[in-house]
């Protein structure tokens, strides 16, 4: 799904159940920095915004996930737009029973150093007197399912919930050229043997489906909720034979996906620390990428 509005395109990490999301007569919930207790947090925030001057604007954050660099709030927490929000309506589709599972990112807030946002930071008020924060005229919210920095289980969500991908602009981030500066990839020890994994060392996949050099992925929609694509630019670990050369292909939504031989790369979403490849062998068609060390 193209998402509106948007300079980059997102892909998930695991769409999971959540409550049903439409306009609701219950109150909104939520807040920018935790979950905890939903009421507590819409009544921190109200008295927020009613005396705006005693609230600390808080810097938000950007973390790499399986799906690229994302923008997170002050806690390193994921954030989510909702494609069924009207970008600049002032208005929020997400209320009720829909904003316990996505409480909306509270003003106020400030732009990340060195980094390009894609769009304009603003405000809505909500019914509950709630001030949240918008980007490019869509309000912005995080997700309850989401419990450390770097997940972002709710992206993809109900195919409305998305991450907001951002391109750093900071010398840190960018070589000379201006480009992203390439990860190295690692070899990590697994059940399975010694298999390439990456920056983070969470294991890699390839998919027996994939046509190798077709220059295209068979693993889209809910394919890529369970198994998101390895974003480029990375570099081969150290120390390590590959078993072909690393490549790039461009998904229809625009992400560029790192290839080996030929054959798009892939994590799963069930793997959630180094050393773990719950995804081998499943379905007969996603495999580990085995290393010899050289």
């Amino acid at each position: 799904m193209r998402n509106p509005g948007w300079a980059g395109a997102a892909l998930i990490a695991v769409a999971l159940t959540v409550t049903a999301c439409g306009t609701g007569s219950g109150s909104s919930a939520g807040g920018a920095y935790g979950y905890g207790n939903q009421n507590t947090q819409a009544t921190q925030a109200a008295t927020a915004s009613a005396s705006p001057s005693s609230v600390m604007t808080a810097a938000l954050k950007t973390e790499t996930t399986p799906v690229g660099t994302i923008l997170a709030n002050s806690h390193g927490l994921t954030l989510y737009y909702y494609s069924a929000d009207k970008r600049g309506s002032g208005m929020s589709a997400c209320t009720g029973g829909c904003a316990t599972a996505w409480p909306p990112l509270a003003a106020p807030v400030k732009a990340p150093a060195g980094v390009r946002l894609p769009g304009p930071l603003g405000m809505i008020t909500r019914p509950g007197g709630v001030r949240q924060v918008t980007i490019n005229g869509f309000p912005i919210y995080l997700y309850a399912g989401d419990k450390a920095p770097g997940q972002d289980t709710g992206n993809g969500a109900q195919g409305s919930w998305h991450v907001i991908k951002i391109h750093a602009t900071s010398s840190a981030s960018t070589g000379a050229t201006g480009k992203a500066k390439a990860k190295a990839l690692k070899v990590t020890r697994t059940q399975a043997g010694m298999v390439l994994a990456s920056s983070r060392g969470l294991t890699l996949y390839y998919y027996s489906v994939d046509k190798p050099h077709s220059g295209k992925s068979a693993c889209t929609g809910v394919c890529a909720t369970a198994w998101p694509p390895l974003a480029a630019p990375v570099k081969a670990p150290a120390g390590a034979r590959l078993p072909g050369r690393l490549g790039v292909i461009t998904r229809p939504n625009g992400v560029k996906q790192v290839t080996l031989n030929g054959y798009p790369l892939y994590f799963y979403t069930g793997d959630k620390a180094p050393g773990q490849a719950k995804g081998n062998g499943i379905g007969g068609s996603w495999h580990v990428i085995k290393i010899k060390a050289s």
